[in-house]
């Protein structure tokens, strides 16, 4: 995998805010050695075995699903309202995973 440097990578975020109106928020320090691996939209959240359209934020053991069809675990709870918003996945590991949604980061997994 390449490594994105995190000066890159907020350049990057604070251009998609400016020109989507958009916020970057996440504080980029948290995730200084994390490699990035995917920006994508989520789509929607699995909880309790039910399907629902949209992102509300993390509840532990959440899956938030992506427009692609794959997901990740919400290891932590932490509620945030957007309508389908850009998500980026920052790892170092398969355990040591951060989701940057507009201003919040989440701990994530894989899903189960």
């Amino acid at each position: 995998m390449r490594r994105i440097p995190v000066a890159v990578l907020a350049a990057v975020l604070a251009t998609a805010a400016a020109t989507s109106g958009a916020r970057a928020g996440c504080d980029l320090s948290r995730v200084v050695g994390y490699t990035l691996v995917f920006s994508k939209v989520v789509d929607s959240y699995i909880e309790d075995g039910k399907r629902v359209k949209g992102f509300t934020g993390c509840d532990r053991d959440r899956v938030l699903v992506f427009t692609d069809n794959t997901g990740v675990r919400c290891k932590e709870t932490d509620v945030q309202q957007a309508s389908l918003p850009e998500a980026y996945l920052f790892a170092r590991g398969p355990n040591d995973m951060k989701l940057c949604v507009g201003d919040a980061m989440y701990d994530v997994a894989p899903p189960r």
